[in-house]
């Protein structure tokens, strides 16, 4: 859909690129948020344009579902989360196209802070494109083999 910019990041694309991508099929997309930004932020995304979760065929959800438990593996195995959080929130660019977010919640978190507000917390590990780059390389062997 050339309108869509989750559409236009899957070609290299628009304001939402830039974010390196931790792995890739025929059908889902994982990758981080681009930097700065909280370290191990990453995005599941069909590479088909659906706009929401019902919009998926049984096939795309169980690609989705597959990709985001092997994005918490990582994350868990690989920073310092406590939690791994996923969220599909269906307000602003997700009305456009389908994407759930997979987050950590790193231990030190302070307790009173929202699991949504987890990303928001200002001493939670973060990082540019140097950063980001390391962390994405750390996480891809949880995909391979898929």
């Amino acid at each position: 859909m050339d309108d869509c910019p989750i559409c236009a990041k899957h070609r290299g694309e628009g304001p939402l690129s830039g974010g390196p991508e931790i792995w890739r099929d025929d059908l889902v997309v994982v990758t981080h948020w681009p930097g700065p930004a909280l370290l191990g932020y990453l995005f599941v995304e069909p590479l088909r344009h659906a706009a929401h979760l019902e919009d998926l065929t049984d096939v795309e959800a169980a690609a989705v579902g597959s990709a985001a438990r092997r994005a918490a593996i990582a994350l868990r195995s690989e920073l310092d989360a406590e939690y791994v959080f996923s969220a599909v929130i269906g307000t602003g660019v997700a009305r456009m196209h389908f994407h759930q977010h997979v987050f950590p919640r790193y231990r030190g978190t302070p307790d009173d802070t929202p699991w949504h507000a987890s990303a928001t917390w200002p001493d939670a590990p973060r990082g540019g494109e140097p950063e980001i780059a390391a962390v994405a390389d750390r996480l891809r062997r949880y995909f391979t083999g898929v």
